[in-house]
């Protein structure tokens, strides 16, 4: 039993420096993801082992995503659980709280901008549909603790949560423009250089959700 444990650990511990190499890696350069060479380099194994644990890269930087989409909606229902507090505080300290880890995961950011187009479709399907039906049951179970803070009816929390992750991922793209096209534009990048996403997204985001708030 002890040596089944101490197995267990291990592989769990070359599981996680496989996915801290490969956001290491990404946060140097966001631009692409790294070969499974480089992630095995970096985290100190054999390109080998690393296809013992995914099938493809992409299947890491899918988990790494995945990881972050299911502890934001813990996060989310403990920010909305019963306490003290009234719906405008919890609120107010929600959007506060999420916008500031946010803006502050620009890597996290780039990866759901990537996560149709290239890592599902690089992916297992049977491992995209685990993805899909953890991160859907992490959702409605979000939305209804949602759903009782702000009083709306069944279903209405999870849309309301799809919506803050289109506003985020879209305001995001808006305003991440490459250097080179910001060159191109001449004076009429001071459009969207002037415009900071932290900022914009918070002034988004509380206007949706006070217009919620208003609603209900």
């Amino acid at each position: 039993m002890v040596r089944y444990a101490l197995a267990a650990e291990d592989k769990e511990a070359r599981r996680d420096a496989i996915l801290a190499a490969a956001r290491t890696l990404f946060l140097r350069d966001p631009e692409k993801l790294p070969s499974a060479a480089a992630i095995a380099t970096e985290a100190g194994l054999a390109k080998g082992t690393v296809y013992l644990y995914f099938a493809t890269k992409e299947e890491i930087f899918m988990d790494l995503l995945h990881v972050e989409r299911v502890a934001m909606m813990t996060r989310i229902r403990e920010a909305f659980a019963p306490d003290g507090r009234s719906v405008d505080e919890k609120v107010t300290a929600f959007l506060a709280a999420y916008v500031a880890h946010v803006a502050g995961q620009p890597d996290i950011l780039k990866l759901e901008s990537l996560g149709y187009s290239v890592l599902e479709r690089n992916i297992e399907q049977d491992r995209l549909r685990t993805y899909k039906q953890e991160l859907g049951a992490a959702l409605v179970g979000a939305g209804t603790v949602v759903e009782a803070a702000l009083g709306l009816t069944e279903g209405e929390g999870a849309r309301v949560l799809v919506h803050s992750y289109a506003l985020t991922q879209g305001l995001w793209q808006a305003l991440d423009i490459p250097p080179d096209c910001l060159a191109m534009m001449g004076d009429a990048a001071l459009a969207f250089t002037s415009l900071d996403f932290a900022t914009e997204l918070k002034v988004s985001l509380d206007r949706y959700w006070r217009g919620l708030l208003n609603q209900a």
